[in-house]
């Protein structure tokens, strides 16, 4: 039996909270983006993140913004198991009841200075109250594992969760400047913090076994204890059967090694009670084919020593099941840190419309395990895993069809095939996002708003497993904004994410000889709300 608490379940947290981004990336940066899903082209106070060049549209002053959103995410995989009796369900959920974006512009002139915090990817806790899958099907298979060795099981049980929390804080910085009225750029940079925690256990594996020889009666019992015992009890079996070829030896040194048994009890060396006995004791060790008119003192001790390692084996066997059926904790965090530089252009040719190009470099990643408790084994303290953050290329179009409505569309490139995931990268595709928005205002103080956004899974179908799978989605969002004065707006917005169930199979290593396929099937929901304030002082 084989546990797996895998790292894999990294992926799951950092990519929990993409509502758009695809892998890795969060963009979902501002309550105006959840009420129109596009934003690549905005010029409000969101472009700190979105379009910084396109910052240069604003009136001269200092600008302020704060926004909140609250995600629920849930998530099912189904797995068909040729050991489970039915289909199983697992369900996970992912909340996140703070996911601030907080931005601060000082536009002077041609010049426009930004700042901006956000959670650039992660966000949230991911918490699977049932474990997953893959932790339970080599558990699945014990029950078969010894029927087929002769000890009839048929039940199992186990406890098992896990769960993790995932941050991937941004720190943005822009420059951004107006060269002419129709062209502007901005440059800047993005410092990642990143910091993953994971706590959970798989314990109290129990089954049903019968053996009498060690007190199984057919009742769900400790895994653990049960395999201890059988260890216990080899290894008295062994022992037994290298006393029995200790019993013959100084016949062997006596010179009557080839002598048959019915010639040793015929010439008074040994009598027809002790050659019984023998033969009643190979038949306890399941060993056949004693026949005291052929057998000898050397074939017999040969015989003997062949069980006894057999025995030997088989309880060393039981003792590794012990230790892989104990209870197991994981206490661990991740932290590590990179940079990714930012471009922006921003291009206006009359003034409805607007086009927008927004370019974020590779940031390349290293976590490093800070470990409380690994019983997993897959969390050594000190350990590296490559996490980079791909580089991604951001277009928009804003287009003013009347003074009172407006549309907006937006297309992301993300080069998920040039990071370092530690060979995870090598089943990804480049990955790529577009939507369309619109804005409609009903007075000077109050706009409506809707929009979509379709993302590509990116991924090859041999990257989906239930620890972590990337699926099609469609968002589709809606809100408005209110100008409470003439300095303040209240943004709101509430999307649902729609996504296409995806597949994916599973190879469960039973033993050397034995693999068997899982096939799995995922789906997640999403919703997110989200508030967003700014002042211009």
């Amino acid at each position: 039996m084989k546990k797996t608490v895998s790292v894999v379940l990294l992926f799951i947290l950092t990519t929990g909270l993409v509502l758009g981004g695809n892998l890795v990336h969060n963009t979902n940066h501002s309550a105006d983006f959840i009420r129109t899903m596009n934003r690549n082209a905005s010029t409000g106070l969101d472009a700190v993140y979105f379009n910084p060049a396109g910052l240069t549209s604003l009136e001269d002053g200092k600008y302020f913004y704060f926004g909140n959103q609250t995600i629920w995410q849930d998530r099912d995989v189904k797995s068909s198991f040729a050991l489970f009796s039915e289909e199983k369900t697992y369900l996970g959920s992912t909340f996140a009841p703070l996911f601030p974006n907080v931005y601060y512009v000082d536009k002077r002139g041609d010049f426009a200075l930004s700042l901006g915090l956000m959670p650039i990817g992660g966000g949230g806790s991911a918490n699977f109250e049932e474990g997953l899958p893959s932790f339970e099907y080599n558990v699945a298979a014990i029950p078969t594992g010894l029927t087929t060795a002769g000890i009839p099981t048929t039940d199992y049980s186990l406890d098992m969760a896990f769960e993790g929390s995932s941050i991937y804080l941004g720190f943005q910085a822009n420059v951004s400047y107006k060269l002419n009225d129709l062209v502007s750029f901005s440059v800047g940079g993005r410092y990642i913090q990143a910091n993953n925690t994971y706590v959970g256990h798989l314990k109290d594996i129990m089954i049903d076994p019968t053996y009498d020889a060690v007190g199984a009666n057919g009742s769900l019992t400790s895994a653990t204890a049960f395999f201890t015992n059988m260890a216990t009890f080899l290894n008295e079996v062994a022992a037994s059967a290298t006393g029995g070829s200790a019993s013959l030896q100084p016949l062997v040194d006596g010179g009557a090694g080839d002598v048959s048994f019915d010639n040793l009890v015929l010439g008074g060396s040994m009598t027809q009670d002790d050659v019984d006995a023998i033969a009643d004791g190979f038949t306890l060790l399941g060993v056949p084919g004693f026949d005291s008119a052929t057998w000898t003192p050397n074939i017999a001790q040969g015989a003997y020593t062949g069980a006894a390692a057999s025995y030997t084996a088989n309880a060393a066997e039981m003792t590794v099941n012990a230790a892989k059926t104990a209870d197991l904790e994981v206490d661990a965090e991740q932290s590590g840190s990179g940079f990714a530089p930012v471009f922006g252009l921003y291009y206006t040719p009359n003034d409805k419309l607007a086009l927008s190009l927004r370019y974020e470099g590779q940031a390349d990643m290293t976590l490093v395990n800070d470990t409380e408790v690994d019983g997993s084994g897959l969390f050594p303290h000190g350990a590296k895993t490559y996490s980079d953050m791909p580089a991604v290329l951001a277009t928009g179009i804003s287009y003013k069809v009347l003074p009172s409505l407006r549309l907006e569309g937006s297309y992301n490139l993300y080069f998920n095939e040039n990071v370092d995931w530690g060979g995870k990268e090598d089943k990804t595709e480049n990955g790529f996002e577009y939507g369309l928005g619109a804005e409609f205002a009903l007075s000077n103080a109050l706009t409506l708003s809707g929009g979509w956004l379709y993302s590509t899974g990116s991924v090859q179908n041999s990257y989906n497993s239930d620890m972590s799978n990337s699926l099609v989605s469609n968002t589709v969002g809606f809100g408005g904004k209110y100008n409470l004065s003439p300095r303040m707006g209240l943004s709101f917005g509430v999307s649902n994410t729609f996504y296409e169930e995806g597949t994916g199979t599973n190879a469960v290593v039973l033993s050397e000889d034995v693999t068997l396929i899982a096939n799995e099937k995922y789906m997640k929901t999403a919703l997110d709300v989200a508030v967003g304030l700014c002042y211009a002082f």
